[in-house]
């Protein structure tokens, strides 16, 4: 039977125990109870015949219990614990050795924070430097590369391959300042930080021009006269470009861009023969480092539609998720000039 470790203690919301140098559960508080999932301390006692049962990887706890014995305190240990239904939870443990006259260790006692939340922050983040670092070296792996054999061979080549390689080193070197500006508009929340100039342009010049730099064929089809838009048009073909780059990761073989006008506003569909997106989660794939789920799905920064909707707001439209025709389209629209 687990020792009472007094009315305060079980009052504490902060997880205690206490366990001997054997692995011995001997003490716990209702808070330790509830962070390991276990709604009552008779079924926790019960369930715990052993403090290892607990530990996701043994070697942690033979790590802690090797410091504890020769220093005679733990501090901030970090350990993943297994919960009763199976799921795990992150931890930080700060315990001390009680000993006897002795000097023998007869127990330990211990409190632990959750840390699960701060756990997975890190491994987001470390998950998203590595793919800004892929995404960025990719090609900039290519400018150089590119660059140093034009450098070194500059006259084995003609005219025309001289302008193919330079054709591919400017591609490689653009997409490189997209994904920074991405970052740069998803990282600045005051709206006053990110640069407009609003002017009237030609909605589908500004797809076309994109589409010079896109590996994909992707056809443009034009159902309005009136295809001109009020808008920055530096930041609508990063819309665009983000659209268009989101159907090639995600989307069907088949893409296509539709500019149409709709009242006072004039749209732009990049659609694609894909599969659908469940209503449940369309608001997901809007939310920053959000990506499509599978074994196939290439690996990305997921920014890109975030981007892209924030950019569409700020200048006065919007960027909406739809079914179309049995086709996956995102729209853009904007204010018609």
């Amino acid at each position: 039977m687990l020792q009472d470790l007094g009315d305060f203690f079980r009052r504490i919301p902060v997880p205690l125990y206490r366990s001997t140098p054997d692995g011995r559960l001997i003490a716990g508080n209702p808070a330790l109870a509830e962070m390991l999932g276990f709604e009552s301390m008779e079924e926790m006692e019960r369930a715990m015949a052993h403090v290892e049962n607990v530990y996701i990887d043994p070697e942690r706890r033979a790590i802690w219990l090797h410091r504890i014995q020769t220093e005679g305190v733990v501090y901030e240990f970090d350990m993943e614990l297994r919960r009763a239904d199976g799921s795990t939870v992150w931890v930080q443990d700060t315990a001390r050795a009680v000993r006897d006259e002795q000097g023998n260790i007869i127990y330990f006692d211990g409190a632990i924070l959750d840390i699960t939340a701060k756990v997975a922050a890190e491994q987001s983040r470390n998950e998203f430097i590595a793919t800004v670092s892929h995404e960025l070296r990719s090609p900039m792996t290519v400018v150089v590369g590119l660059g140093e054999e034009l450098a070194n061979n500059y006259d084995s080549f003609s005219d025309d391959e001289r302008r193919e390689l330079a054709q591919l080193i400017a591609r490689q070197a653009e997409d490189a300042t997209w994904l920074l500006e991405d970052l740069l508009v998803a990282y600045r929340q005051d709206p006053d930080q990110i640069a407009f100039e609003v002017a009237t342009f030609d909605l589908v010049k500004a797809a076309e021009r994109v589409l010079e730099v896109t590996e994909r064929d992707v056809e443009v089809i034009v159902q309005t006269g009136r295809t001109m838009a009020k808008a920055d048009p530096r930041r609508t073909r990063q819309i665009i470009r983000n659209l268009v780059s989101n159907a090639v990761r995600y989307g069907g073989p088949e893409i296509s861009v539709v500019v149409r006008g709709a009242g006072d506003r004039v749209e732009l569909a990049v659609r694609d023969n894909g599969k659908p997106i469940a209503p449940e989660e369309v608001e997901r794939i809007f939310q920053p480092f959000q990506r499509g789920s599978g074994p196939d799905v290439p690996t990305s920064v997921g920014l890109g539609l975030t981007v892209a909707r924030k950019l569409a707001r700020l200048m006065e439209g919007d960027l909406v998720y739809r079914q179309e025709d049995g086709l996956t389209s995102f729209v853009l629209s904007l204010p018609a000039a």
